[in-house]
């Protein structure tokens, strides 16, 4: 059976609203479910990144959108 992933939308969104929102989806996302964040705030391509150091997670998957950044990663600790 194919997981769909956890769709998180934060268009529009600024810095710190986006690290809040994808924290709390890291918590409720079950471990090895797949969280797609969409974000057109240019600060998330680096606080993304500096979060998932921070918690010690593996980085994201970062693919650049016309609407901004798409953000791919598995929800799992290292």
């Amino acid at each position: 059976m194919k997981e769909f992933p956890h769709i998180l939308d934060v268009r529009g969104e600024k810095c710190p609203i986006p690290i809040k929102l994808l924290r709390d989806c890291i918590r409720e996302v079950p471990e090895h479910g797949i969280i797609h964040m969409l974000s057109d705030d240019l600060e998330s391509k680096y606080d993304i990144p500096a979060l998932l150091l921070r918690l010690k997670m593996p980085p994201a998957e970062i693919q650049s959108k016309e609407y901004g950044h798409l953000f791919v990663r598995v929800n799992q600790k290292v």
